[in-house]
């Protein structure tokens, strides 16, 4: 990489997230990548987000919504308020690895074809504790589109480096979203731009029971919502979804939804999503078997 350094706009939106700030923080100020500004955005916390914040405050910008308005108006905000070349995310409670900036940086000045970047990830529990290892798996890179659409997220916001003028093309974060909005994301930016993933672990990502994504009633929902909205928004383009493809896709939704409340022992949804997924998957045999557990 040549001597210039491009200013990268750290985006971290914070609600209620006092106990993990330091760290998140900390890890943002150990980067071993130094031109960037960081962008905290309180989105109306009732903690002592504040009195966390004081030590930081010549360090960060910080912006105070508030009231609580939700991530995709927080992220919003923050990319609003971007002056760098590129974004990247950290949510409160996660936390970078000192060379996650300069890897990403590095790759895209030296692949202009590529808009954004990942990372794989290792899983923290709330006291900072590795939960299993990284995933052997090697993640997609290129033309991720489709994949994406077909399969469930597998890019993890506090991962993501892009270049700021993508959002010119794409649009900010759907604020109807109130869960999945980073799906939602990804799925546009990979219509349009090319991604790339660095098959290294550069964050730390913490379960903390208290995160959106632990209501997997909820998650199941806006997954729905928003396998829709990405057929209707793409099945007229080129390279978008096909009916065949999108009907597919209803189907192991469908199916993934009924596994989840047979697991529950609500036999009723489970039957209904069963039903549903055979319905745009006739002879998916897996699908009929737990179709009939839930009978039976």
């Amino acid at each position: 990489m040549s001597d210039y350094s491009p200013l990268v706009s750290i985006v971290l939106p914070t609600y209620n997230c006092a106990e993990y700030l330091p760290c998140s923080i900390g890890s943002i100020l150990a980067q071993t990548y130094n031109s960037y500004e960081t962008i905290v955005i309180d989105d109306g916390s009732i903690d002592n987000t504040k009195e966390v914040l004081s030590p930081f405050m010549q360090k960060i910008k910080y912006i105070n919504l508030g009231k609580n308005k939700g991530l995709s108006t927080v992220r919003n905000v923050g990319i609003q308020a971007a002056q760098g070349k590129y974004i990247a995310f950290i949510d409160a409670d996660d936390i970078w690895l000192p060379e996650k900036l300069s890897i990403g940086i590095e790759f895209l000045e030296t692949h202009p074809e590529f808009s954004m970047v990942y990372s794989k990830h290792v899983n923290i529990d709330n006291m900072g504790n590795t939960i299993d290892e990284c995933s052997k798996r090697q993640l997609p890179s290129g033309n991720i589109f489709t994949q994406l659409f077909t399969e469930q997220n597998f890019i993890i916001t506090s991962s993501v480096l892009v270049l700021k003028k993508v959002f010119d093309t794409v649009g900010l974060f759907d604020t109807k979203l109130f869960n999945c909005q980073d799906w939602d994301m990804w799925l546009r930016i990979a219509f349009y731009f090319k991604v790339a993933s660095i098959d290294k672990v550069l964050v730390k990502y913490r379960h903390n029971p208290r995160s959106l994504s632990k209501n997997r009633n909820n998650v199941l929902k806006y997954q729905k919502i928003i396998i829709d909205k990405t057929y209707n928004e793409f099945k007229e383009k080129d390279n978008g979804i096909s009916e065949k493809l999108y009907k597919k896709r209803l189907a192991s939704h469908y199916a993934k939804a009924g596994r989840h409340y047979l697991r529950l022992g609500d036999k009723n949804l489970a039957n209904e999503n069963f039903r549903l997924s055979l319905k745009y998957n006739l002879f998916n045999f897996r699908t009929i078997r737990y179709y009939l557990l839930s009978i039976f």
